[in-house]
């Protein structure tokens, strides 16, 4: 496999599958506003619902679902991370974050994974150990990614939202093969 079939598959697995599933995230937001005002529940109940007691809140798993890919995408461009994951209180916000990662995301091409592919990248919850850009990926990053995700989607179906794996996995029509 050549440098550059490396790093596009590289992105495609990172980079680009983390902004199909933002993108999916914030087309499921939408269905729970929808849900939430259909049903009469407020959306700060909504956003403080969790599976149990010690697990984050729904707004806790948007936030890390947020804060992960700009974490990661970070090492790959000299643009600073936009500030992400932090402070979203209301499904607004949340989709104002989304937009902004996305882009920051869509910026991002896939020769630039190449040149930096096994740069060390810090582990976000221990900083004094750190991995390969691709091992750390597939290792930390994708699996954390996709479990906050899960788990966000959880809560809301939970609560009732009617969400399918389709709302999950997202559009696939303009790629599958007949």
């Amino acid at each position: 496999m050549t440098k550059a079939a490396q790093a596009e598959t590289f992105h495609r697995l990172t980079i680009a599958a983390m902004i199909g599933s933002l993108e999916n995230l914030n087309r499921m937001l939408v269905k729970a506003q929808s849900h939430a005002t259909k049903n009469k529940i407020e959306a700060g109940v909504l956003l403080a619902a969790r599976l149990y007691p010690d697990m984050f809140s729904l707004i806790q798993q948007l936030q890390y679902a947020l804060y992960l890919p700009m974490d990661f995408a970070r090492h790959f461009t000299d643009e600073p991370a936009p500030h992400v994951g932090y402070e979203e209180a209301t499904f607004e916000d949340v989709h104002a974050s989304l937009k902004t990662a996305i882009a920051y995301l869509k910026a991002i091409p896939a020769d630039r994974l190449s040149e930096r592919a096994q740069r060390v990248v810090p582990i976000f919850f221990d900083g004094n150990k750190g991995m390969p850009a691709t091992d750390y990926a597939a290792s930390v990053e994708m699996p954390d990614f996709y479990f906050h995700l899960s788990i966000a989607y959880a809560i809301l179906r939970h609560n009732g939202v009617p969400l399918s794996k389709g709302d999950f996995i997202g559009p696939y029509e303009s790629i599958a093969i007949e």
